[in-house]
């Protein structure tokens, strides 16, 4: 295994996912398997059961292949099952294979989910990340080597497709760096295209790489950003009952967790897709930064908490009111317009439970954007200040209905 994180994000992606029987693999599609456990030719429910089972005591152990091999080889034994599809006791080659993928693919999509996260939670102060191939050994592949010590920001589209692993038996792996050591080891930054896609790279040969055909289609996704910020909606393959579990296991352990600067800003942008569905769970997005959170105790708010809803984010990029919509080349200004505000302002509304505050701050083009706060109540009974809408800010702010706050 690659380096990774503590193993405790590893195993909660794999604890949350939902068993889902299937004859072939890819009969669920791409974020799909960041929220079910499938093992192709095994319908029976016992036998998925009991890998899923012996994957997560695998992880949690930090047991190696041999050992984890034995105990499957005895849920063969016992059940019968020797990969399904007609295969036997007898097929010893492909059991061993068999057996290998299940617990590669498992493990290294565990650890990568976790190291994306972890890379995230690091990222304002090592943004640029670096793609690092296998050179030597089995499952080179010369596309991922064509992308080895290419660099991207981590909030390049880049990463949305071509963060590790890239296909069966890949080994690519990805490291981070600050701007002064990306500067110092001469590492040059790129920028992706509209989709995604890297810029013109050769192979070993001196072919370009063509990106529309690199590696399996089926692996064309990033099982750390679909573990992160899924869009539940997309899953259309899996049973609906299954999708209904997931979301609830996702609610259970991300629920009011508290966002780091790069896992905000991607689940800002994974919200804007067309297609997404809000799922209202609920996030810690910041605190306000001590001077202003000062300010504002003495005017009776005594939390720090900012909470959005992934609800909220997905209306209140574009304030449907007003229709003034929060262009994407802002949004990375939105997590530092929350913790630290270049004005706060108070709106006085009459007779409603929960407190309305502005936060503003300047744009480069001579704007002002907001962000509408509700101090409120939350369920449980703790007091928090939650994101209602966002915008440009239209007004001057000189009614008498507004008070400055800071």
């Amino acid at each position: 295994m690659p380096d990774s994180p503590e193993p405790t994000l590893a195993i909660q992606f794999l604890e949350r996912k939902n068993r889902v029987p299937t004859d072939t693999w890819d009969e669920l599609k791409w974020g799909e398997h960041a929220h079910a456990f499938t093992v192709a030719h095994s319908v029976e429910a016992d036998v998925l059961n009991t890998l899923h089972g012996l994957m997560k005591d695998a992880i949690k152990n930090g047991e190696a292949y041999g050992s984890w091999r034995n105990k499957a080889l005895e849920l063969m034994k016992a059940s019968g099952w020797y990969g399904g599809n007609g295969h036997t006791a007898e097929d010893k080659k492909y059991i061993n294979w068999r057996l290998r993928i299940i617990y590669d693919t498992n493990m290294r999509t565990a650890y990568s989910a976790a190291q994306y996260r972890k890379q995230l939670q690091d990222a304002e102060g090592r943004p640029i990340w670096v793609y690092k191939s296998k050179l030597a050994g089995k499952n080179r592949r010369q596309e991922h080597i064509a992308l080895h010590d290419k660099a991207f920001r981590y909030d390049d589209p880049f990463w949305n497709t071509y963060y590790p692993p890239n296909g069966w038996g890949c080994q690519c792996s990805v490291t981070t760096k600050s701007v002064s050591g990306a500067k110092r080891d001469g590492i040059e930054t790129l920028t992706s295209g509209p989709s995604g896609e890297p810029p013109e790279i050769k192979d070993s040969e001196g072919t370009p790489i063509d990106w529309s055909t690199f590696g399996d289609p089926t692996w064309k996704y990033n099982v750390g950003r679909e573990a992160l910020a899924p869009n539940f909606n997309k899953y259309s393959n899996l049973p609906k009952e299954t999708v209904t579990e997931a979301q609830a296991r996702y609610h259970r352990d991300m629920n009011q967790t508290r966002l780091a600067e790069g896992e905000f800003k991607v689940l800002v942008r994974r919200t804007q897709e067309v297609d997404y569905k809000p799922s209202n769970i609920l996030y810690q997005v910041g605190n306000i930064e001590a001077k202003r959170c000062g300010a504002m105790n003495k005017h009776g708010v005594r939390d720090s908490k900012i909470m959005a809803s992934d609800h909220d984010l997905w209306h209140g990029t574009g304030d449907k009111v007003a229709k003034q919509t929060i262009p994407e080349r802002l949004f990375d200004e939105l997590y530092t317009l929350l913790q630290e505000p270049q004005a706060i302002y108070e709106e006085r509304v009459a007779n409603k439970p929960y407190r309305v505050f502005h936060f503003i701050k300047d744009t480069q083009d001579g704007k002002k954007i907001k962000v509408v706060v509700y101090y409120l109540k939350l369920k449980g009974g703790s007091m928090a200040l939650k994101i209602t809408t966002m915008g440009y800010a239209p007004y001057q702010y000189h009614d008498a209905k507004y008070s400055k706050i800071w």
